[in-house]
């Protein structure tokens, strides 16, 4: 992963329609935030000291499960949502009941199912709902497709862990 650099800063392109945290003139990481999503539309905003513990935070809670490559940007995008980002409508009726009890801790990844499954990263918990950023495509319930980095609000019943637990024991 890259150091954080103080020159960091968060950036809305009216010519995306994208928020972007610009790494240096020619580098940004692209979140998938347009401007109808954001509570603001930052212009050369630094990041903050929160934000950068964020961003190290929700990096080294996902060193390992994701590949290297993708780390920072999933991470600037978790801390997107969580500064720049209106709360989603709870769509917990768009996505299947989970029989199997899921941990539901922040940074952490468990699968949500519509019509497929998709991963998705713990980003903000308010009993008994929590928002989730997708990390993959899926398609919900009614048949509307959602992009990886999308960030949607469920309750925590809808979550199922990404392995699930073994439910017999192995005997000789």
């Amino acid at each position: 992963m890259l150091p954080l650099c103080p020159d960091w800063c968060w950036q809305y392109c009216a010519e995306q329609d994208l928020l972007l945290l610009q790494l240096s003139n020619s580098h940004h990481i692209q979140t998938a935030f347009s401007a109808k999503e954001l509570k603001m539309l930052p212009e050369q905003q630094r990041l903050c000291m929160e934000q950068a513990q964020l961003l190290m935070d929700f990096a080294e809670a996902l060193e390992g499960l994701l590949p290297d490559t993708e780390l920072l940007t999933v991470a600037a995008q978790a801390v997107a949502a969580l500064s720049f980002v209106k709360a989603p409508v709870q769509k917990s009726h768009l996505f299947n009941f989970s029989s199997i009890e899921c941990a539901t801790d922040l940074m952490s990844i468990a699968k949500l199912e519509g019509a497929n499954r998709a991963k998705v990263l713990l980003v903000a918990k308010a009993e008994p709902m929590v928002d989730c950023l997708l990390l993959e495509s899926m398609e919900l319930l009614n048949g509307k497709q959602l992009s990886a980095g999308q960030l949607v609000r469920v309750q925590q019943n809808r979550l199922m862990p990404v392995q699930l637990p073994a439910l017999y024991a192995l005997t000789a």
